[in-house]
């Protein structure tokens, strides 16, 4: 996510510090150390660069500034605050942050160089190693398998890198194989940005390519030599250009190319198929394949068993779901969702689906979503494995048979607008060549605004925990709103099936221990408190309502209930969705809490304190709210609701039978941070029935359109979280960006 972190400290007259960077005693003075001035380096971190100035006297450093604007504020920038602190006593022999091993390595980089550079020291651009074959291995997004790199150097340049076998999906690796290892040996240089939407595939590159070479005697200087950004303009003419190719991008260019328009895609990751390429499915009411078909062996959710569905029988009861959706939008005799939207993404869900199945395309027959009475959720076929493939299908068929065009790693900037209509996108290439399309219509898909903090705190009150696309930051709003555009729900809550702690640890050899945190906040065995320290959840519902306390909770342990966990292990499984390696069984002990408890307080998502009144102190120096006599409250409440043998929230006793209540006294006391991590925001621009935006007075905007998580906002209520019928996102996707691309390609 997108935050800027800087990081000022004013350490003037600090001999220590001195002494540590320098090797001289400030307080003596003695001959200059450095040259008088102020020295900013910057240097690939994780999301991008990483900066460190220092303003120099002639004797010690007087003031240092860390940016990072777009490291991860819970893992980079808790870094950025460490080293800064460091610094101040240790100098250039200040440790890396644990568990931030890319922001850590930028900021000693750039520390390292900034002095140099004040002490008058050139720094060598040479690649001082022998001609041979290195290799090394660096953690990229799966969690159990690093990513094995093998780098080639001849006559002093890096000659090849090769990526070996690893568990990095193929779309991750496909883009850094074919973007980023290209730049690197046309450039000589590991000061390459990240491939956007592949960022941890490449930066577990970049980083095992650095670690290798750096143990063959290469200086980092020569690693990171700056790259140049181009100059170059280029202007394309299409009759419809669409921003973002995720599910509605694409299917918005299919739609639209389908029917003869001139077609051009941009792009803002090196990858297509943006959040959707790690959903499971849409939503598909009755698809005419489906009913058609007679399903020998269908799980019918209604009458909750296997049965033969006969063809020419419906799935769904369409008109019932209608109700359904209808009522659930409707609070206090209100309304919130544009009633005529949710029928056509209805009638059409189904219809979209087979004709997706055209394109490459392959579903699961039609099921019921967590337990729901609605047959309508249509599964991706190979479980998320396939997916990818099914989009890079459909993608060459848009480009081989209907001659469209999709330029990745281009960002859309602006709208042009010439006397009110929208006749082009203005946009920027990861290399800074600027682009200029001109167009007819102009279709907004860029994912809603999950990857930008100051866009989530200016709309949503806060910044929620990103699991699908961070390149999704509110682009394709921003520019529309620029226009005159309308919003519509866009304050209410995202869509989050999931939760987990906000610092997925990696630190500890077994699996099963960097899993430990996971099951402390994925469990439904212990109490769980929101930021002002208020229980607000029935815990068996956490792991899909999480949301329901904002972006972050608490769940509270004594150390009675360690000692069980230590013996005993949870009752029951807390496995959770995603970002964990197999999660935490029932009934196994978990040995090793009390170091990964202490790792978690390291890393900054775990409190330790030895009581509940300084254990909420702690929480509130970080969130502003915890409230000790709300936490007291919730300790005693759930304890008296065990004592009674009744949960006031209907959490079913067996739930809390292993760990008990939190006693009021206890030696220590233990709060882990979990967070529902989020796909998308939900809430966006303001659209009709035909996918066009309008304004704040109700007319449309002349030539544009918005689809998918730009403009999901008129299915539901702001009142109300995302409804889980199971696929809707994805199911709106597909179906708004259809009737868009159909109605672009008309004008």
């Amino acid at each position: 996510m997108k935050i800027r972190r800087i990081y000022p400290a004013l350490i003037a007259a600090i001999a220590i510090l001195v002494s540590a960077l320098a090797g001289c005693n400030s307080v003596g003075r003695g001959a200059p150390v450095y040259v008088p001035g102020t020295y900013s380096v910057s240097t690939k971190g994780f999301g991008g660069d990483v900066t460190v100035a220092l303003t120099v006297d002639a004797w010690s450093i007087v003031d240092v500034e860390i940016i990072g604007e777009d490291e991860t504020p819970d893992i980079g920038g808790r870094a950025m605050e460490q080293m800064a602190r460091e610094i101040r006593t240790e100098g250039e022999a200040a440790d890396g942050v644990s568990g931030a091993t890319y922001t850590s390595g930028a900021v000693k980089r750039a520390l390292s160089e900034a002095l140099a550079r004040a002490r008058g020291e050139s720094v060598s651009a040479k690649l001082d190693v022998a001609t041979g074959t290195y290799a090394s291995s660096s953690a990229g997004f799966d969690l159990l398998a690093p990513v094995p790199v093998t780098v080639s150097v001849a006559d002093g340049r890096i000659a090849s890198i090769e990526i070996g076998a690893c568990k990095e999906t193929e779309g991750k690796i496909a883009a850094v194989r074919d973007r980023l290892i290209p730049r690197i040996i046309e450039r000589q240089s590991l000061a390459v940005d990240a491939i956007t939407g592949a960022t941890a595939t490449s930066n577990a590159v970049l980083g095992a390519v650095r670690d290798s070479l750096v143990a063959a005697g290469a200086s980092e200087g020569a690693l990171y030599a700056p790259v140049a950004r181009s100059s170059a303009k280029e202007a394309y003419t299409a009759d419809v250009v669409v921003v973002g190719f995720g599910a509605s991008g694409l299917t918005a260019s299919l739609a639209a190319a389908e029917r003869g328009a001139k077609v051009i895609a941009l792009e803002k990751s090196g990858r297509v198929g943006g959040t959707s390429v790690v959903t499971s499915g849409p939503m598909a009411v009755n698809a005419p394949s489906m009913v058609e078909r007679r399903i020998a062996e269908w799980d019918d959710p209604l009458l909750k068993k296997k049965r033969v569905k006969e063809a020419g029988e419906p799935l769904v009861d369409a008109e019932a779901l209608l109700r359904d959706w209808t009522r659930y939008t409707t609070v206090d005799g209100v309304q919130g969702a544009k009633e005529g939207i949710i029928r056509r993404v209805v009638d059409r869900s189904g219809q979209t689906l087979d004709w997706l199945t055209g394109f490459g395309f392959e579903f699961s027959d039609a099921r019921g979503f967590l337990g729901n009475q609605w047959a309508l959720f249509s599964p991706f076929k190979g479980n998320k494995a396939l997916t990818e493939g099914f989009f890079d299908k459909a993608v060459a068929r848009f480009e081989k048979e209907f001659g469209g065009r999709c330029l990745v790693e281009t960002e859309a900037t602006s709208l042009i607008v010439e006397g009110g209509r929208v006749v082009g996108v203005r946009a920027s290439k990861s290399d800074g060549t600027e682009v200029t399309v001109s167009a007819k219509a102009v279709i907004l898909a860029s994912g809603g605004f999950g990857g930008s903090d100051e866009m989530m705190e200016k709309y949503l009150g806060e910044s929620w925990k990103m699991y699908g696309m961070a390149q999704n930051d509110g682009g394709g709003i921003r520019m529309a709103l620029d226009a005159g555009a309308a919003t519509y729900n866009i304050g209410m809550p995202p869509m989050s099936h999931f939760s987990a702690p906000p610092v997925i640890l990696r630190s500890f050899s077994s699996p099963f221990d960097n899993d430990i945190p996971y099951g402390m906040v994925a469990t439904s065995e212990t109490l769980a408190v929101n930021k002002s320290g208020v229980r607000f959840i029935n815990e068996a519902s956490i792991g899909i309502e999480a949301y329901l306390g904002g972006s972050r909770f608490y769940t509270i342990y004594s150390k009675e209930q360690i000692d069980v966990l230590r013996q005993r292990g949870f009752g029951f499984a807390a496995t959770g969705r995603y970002l964990n390696r197999g999660g935490i069984k029932a009934d196994a002990p978990l040995a090793n809490i009390d170091a990964v408890i202490e790792a978690g307080v390291e890393a900054g998502f775990v409190y330790k304190e030895k009581s509940l009144r300084a254990l909420a102190e702690a929480i509130a120096a970080d969130n502003g709210r915890m409230s000790a006599a709300n936490l007291e409250r919730a300790v005693a409440e759930y304890g008296a609701g065990i004592a009674a043998g009744k949960d006031a929230l209907g959490k079913p006793m067996e739930r809390m039978s292993r760990l008990g209540p939190v006693p009021a006294a206890s030696e220590y006391y233990v709060a882990v941070t979990g967070a529902p991590y989020i796909y998308s925001t939900c809430g966006g621009l303001d659209v009709d029935e035909d996918m066009r935006v309008l304004k704040r007075d109700g007319s449309a905007i002349d030539g544009l359109y918005a689809v998918g998580n730009d403009s999901m906002g008129v299915l539901f209520t702001d009142r109300k979280g995302y409804a889980n019928y199971g696929g809707v996102a994805e199911g709106y996707a597909f179906v708004s960006g259809r009737i868009a691309g159909e109605r672009a390609a008309e004008r």
